[in-house]
């Protein structure tokens, strides 16, 4: 699965926000948008990492680019092919 889509399904499965509104926004900051809070993005990072086989290094978590689902589908997709 894209990791784009796997994010706006998360989120819309777990944060009750609607897919059509994070689709809208997929470039804003989901902590700004209100998406998530803290203590879910630990529990999120934990799916993404165990579903898609990446771990992310404290480089990756401090780029701004993190916070939006672009970015962090980019990130995922990145570590990926980084993997293989």
């Amino acid at each position: 699965m894209e990791a784009k889509t796997w994010i706006i399904q998360w989120m819309s499965n777990n944060c009750g926000v609607s897919q059509e509104e994070i689709s809208k926004n997929t470039a804003a900051n989901f902590f700004d948008q209100e998406y998530i809070d803290s203590f879910a993005f630990i529990m999120f990072i934990g799916e993404i990492e165990e579903v898609f086989g990446v771990t992310f290094d404290n480089e990756q978590f401090e780029d701004r680019a993190f916070s939006t689902i672009d970015g962090l589908a980019q990130c995922i997709e990145k570590n990926r092919k980084d993997r293989t």
